[in-house]
Order: structure tokens, then C-alpha cells, then sequence
């Protein structure tokens, strides 16, 4: 990947970008709350196992005056790659106003702040099964899929050790674990779902079930530290 970042599918390049610095490498900061223990020395911390978000601020020089083009551009939310960490996206908002300050005659330059989530994602990926399996997460964090079954009737999916049990299902249903919510084509359907939403563990991560099911559309969201 040229040296720049991808914002919306476009890379910056083609936009007449020229990246002064990208952001730091860097790795999630776990949201902790300190605990003060009067006549204890130190402290203690209480977490529930979440992390913060972090600004990635990239400056650049532009040459040319097309600024609304720009700006259209710039703003919003979407994915962002860095050419510095190629493998990943992450999910981002541009939060600062983009100001482009004159430097010579025909040049500008400016600064983006990239409002990300604390997690980067690889490249998607749909993962289709019809017959159990296992499948294997190689990442260094458990991940949150979307997954789709495809059946009738009462259908129970079981992955690891959890049991999830669906209902009256009609051709296919639709689970998302990041946004915990049980639907098909946007119309909800918890009241169809039984048991806790799934995760994919790392490693090794089994799949079966019982029930009239066709096939398993699986879109993982592997994402890394």
C-alpha cells in the first residue's frame, strides 16, 4: 500500500494528499477506575473490561485549491486504513473541522483527527458452512460476528459452550453480536432468540447445531490490538 490512508474506500493520494506523519502505532487503553483504600499505600482498579477510543491525527500538505472537493470528502463516519498498519481498518469519525493553512503560494497544509474505535479489524471476510465446523480465531482478541442461518422451524446454534436457540424462523435469520440485536431484513426478532449473543474466542472456536438449517453465513470481524 502507497504511503497515505484509505478513507471511504479513496485513497488519500488520489485526493493530491501529501502525508506529513501518520499516527503512531499504538495499542487499546483499558478504561480502569482507580480505588483509594484510606491506610493502604497505593491503589486498586476496577474495570469492566472495556477499552477507550483513541484520536489518530494525520497532517498533510496539499497542493492544489479544490478544497470543497476536500472537505466533502473529509467529514463523517466510515473506515480508515493506514499505509503504516496495511492489515486493518478501523471505525472512525472525522471530528475536528478541517482548517488548511497556507504555507507557500500554491501550497496548504492541515491536519485530519481520525476519532477511532479502540480496535482495528482485518479485511472482511464472509465464512459460509454448511456442516460442522470449527474455525479458528488468530487474532489476540475475541471477536463480535455478525452470522446468518439459514433454515426453518426451531433451529439450536451452538458454539463453544454456548446454546442458542431460535424460533419460528422463516428462511433465514440474522444475529449481530456488536449491536445485540436478533432480526431479519431490519425487522427485530429477539423475541425469537434464546441465550447469550456469541463470541469467537481465540483459537479454536467450534460450530454446530440441530434443526432444519441449510447453511451458515458467518462474517467473523476478526479484530487485533
Amino acid at each position: 500500500m502507497e504511503t497515505g490512508f484509505i478513507w471511504k474506500g479513496i485513497h488519500s493520494n488520489e485526493k493530491g494528499l501529501k502525508i506529513i506523519s501518520l499516527p503512531n502505532i499504538t495499542t487499546p487503553e483499558k478504561r480502569e477506575e482507580k480505588i483509594i483504600i484510606p491506610g493502604r499505600d497505593g491503589y486498586l482498579t476496577q474495570s469492566d473490561g472495556s477499552y477507550e477510543g483513541e484520536v489518530k491525527p494525520v497532517e498533510f500538505d496539499i497542493k492544489h485549491d479544490n478544497f470543497d472537493d476536500i472537505k466533502a470528502w473529509l467529514n463523517g463516519s466510515g473506515e480508515v486504513i493506514f499505509s503504516n498498519e496495511p492489515d486493518r481498518y478501523y471505525k472512525a469519525r472525522i471530528i475536528n473541522k478541517l482548517d488548511l493553512a497556507r504555507v507557500l503560494e500554491k501550497f496548504h497544509s492541515g491536519i485530519i483527527q481520525f476519532d477511532c474505535e479502540p480496535f482495528g479489524y482485518l479485511q472482511k471476510e464472509v465464512i459460509q458452512i454448511i456442516t460442522p465446523t470449527t474455525i479458528y480465531n488468530q487474532t489476540n482478541k475475541d471477536s463480535e460476528p455478525y452470522i446468518r442461518v439459514y433454515g426453518s422451524g426451531t433451529i439450536t446454534l451452538n458454539i463453544n459452550d454456548k446454546v442458542i436457540k431460535f424460533t419460528n424462523v422463516e428462511n433465514y435469520i440474522e444475529i449481530d453480536s456488536e449491536l445485540m440485536e436478533c432480526y431479519k431484513n431490519n425487522t427485530p426478532l429477539n423475541n425469537h432468540m434464546y441465550g447469550e449473543f456469541p463470541i469467537f474466542q481465540v483459537g479454536e472456536n467450534k460450530i454446530s447445531w440441530t434443526g432444519n438449517v441449510s447453511k451458515i453465513e458467518i462474517t467473523p470481524r476478526w479484530r487485533c490490538s
